[in-house]
């Protein structure tokens, strides 16, 4: 069987790593001179930064990523560390709370804190543990979801501050503070982030490396964008670039649901209806993001509630300072369509105005811009819709809706990626996994 794999980001490299392991010698097609998407490190006056992959779940001995990693023994190619003290840090105005690497210890520090709620905890981590069991399901089994909202399971919890605290997690797979994201998703992410938080030495080009090596029998073909998939009655039957028409017996796309939908001229009513339900579905927002170093000595990340929602995450240390990511909020309508010079012009205004509003926060001491990053930057390296930073919004509602996704309703055509099931190395890893059910 011939087998395209449309995108060369972290899930198109486990897609063709995972088919490899079936016996089948796939295509990746990737625009980008290179291989790794967001995913990737790039270096700046020789510092390597972090873009996609600041640190991840599932990762300590006895977890779900864990066991897989070593399944396929890749576990041997990856070094993982931990943080010293506590992975993440929120600020919400004058207050302050650190999160242990641990979901117990998690839990006995909030039921400290929060002694009125102690039962409600209870009963909610009861919740999250029952839902953050990760497993690989046949095909269909995954279209039985918890269609649930974290606001529902929420709904016993009175205190706002505690509210906050616990809706923290969402902001790894859907919004700030997002009340109405799906909490099968959160109690999965949560979990294995409080009792398996890793990072991986390297950052982001580690694990890019370490999958390329591995590859032995797919053809990879960079810098060649694919630009019409191909169908007929009987489904897709292959791709066109600017090297002509290829011929496929399936097509696994890892870009934007929608960005795939626009590769195909569909004329079908029925799909044409599909198509429309895609591009109705709610993006996750975009973000501006500022390459850096700071004098603070930063061991975790820094998570600032307010009006600008300013995050810090640490990666490494040069010449004594903290070599950081900060990623705020932005919007992706305001770059589109600008000159050049608008552009670069836009881009550090706002570069600016972070860091100002940075400053205000902590006590960072000197701030050395080395690189920043727009929604538009985003755009270019996922081949997403409008920036998002997760691909398609992971609402309760939206899930029980595009669950289905790593199956189309377009004969041979797969999804991959972070829209199919959640982001992250844990998502595009599952979502990958999804997709190999349908390939014997």
């Amino acid at each position: 069987m011939n087998i395209a794999i449309i995108g060369g980001g972290l899930s198109g490299l486990l897609c063709a790593f995972l088919l490899e392991k079936k016996g089948y010698s796939p295509t990746l097609y990737e625009k980008l001179p290179k291989t790794g998407g967001v995913i990737d490190s790039f270096k700046r006056k020789k510092i390597m930064f972090d873009v996609g992959f600041h640190y991840s779940g599932s990762l300590a001995p006895d977890q779900f990523l864990y066991k897989e990693l070593q399944r396929y023994d890749l576990l041997k190619k990856i070094e993982l560390y931990s943080y010293e003290g506590d992975f993440d840090t929120l600020y919400f105005d004058d207050d302050e709370f650190s999160i242990p690497n641990s979901s117990v210890a998690f839990k006995e520090k909030l039921q400290t804190r929060f002694p009125e709620e102690k039962e409600n905890l209870e009963q909610f981590f009861e919740k999250c543990y029952e839902a953050s069991e990760i497993t690989l399901a046949e095909k269909d089994d995954y279209t039985n979801i918890d269609s649930r909202s974290i606001n529902i399971v929420l709904k016993d919890i009175k205190d706002t501050r505690l509210r906050e605290i616990l809706l923290h997690f969402t902001i790894f797979y859907a919004e700030v503070q997002y009340g109405e994201a799906s909490f099968e998703i959160y109690a999965k992410i949560m979990i294995n982030m409080l009792d398996g938080t890793r990072k991986i030495r390297g950052n982001g080009r580690a694990i890019v490396d370490v999958l390329m090596q591995e590859l032995k029998y797919t053809a990879i073909k960079t810098k060649d964008e694919i630009t019409e998939i191909l169908y007929n009655e009987s489904g897709v039957c292959g791709v066109k670039s600017k090297n002509g028409v290829i011929q496929y017996d399936s097509v696994i796309s890892t870009l934007h649901p929608r960005t795939t939908m626009n590769l195909l001229n569909i004329e079908s009513k029925k799909l044409k209806r599909y198509v429309k339900h895609i591009n109705e579905l709610e993006e996750s927002p975009t973000f501006f993001s500022i390459f850096c170093l700071v004098e603070a000595d930063i061991s975790s990340n820094l998570y600032f509630y307010g009006d600008d929602c300013i995050s810090v995450l640490p990666s490494s240390k040069h010449n004594g300072k903290s070599v950081v990511t900060i990623i705020a909020r932005s919007s992706y309508e305001k770059y589109v369509n600008l000159e050049k010079t608008e552009y670069k012009t836009l881009k550090k205004e706002e570069c600016e105005y972070h860091i100002a509003e940075m400053k205000k926060l902590y006590e960072f001491g000197e701030i050395e811009v080395i690189d920043c990053s727009t929604p538009l930057t985003k755009q270019h390296y996922s081949n997403g819709n409008s920036g998002s930073a997760y691909g398609i919004l992971c609402s309760a509602k939206q899930k029980s809706l595009s669950m289905v996704m790593p199956k189309t309703r377009i004969e041979n055509l797969y999804l991959a990626g972070e829209s199919a099931l959640a982001p992250g190395l844990l998502g595009c890893y599952l979502g990958s996994q999804k997709v190999m059910n349908y390939f014997k």
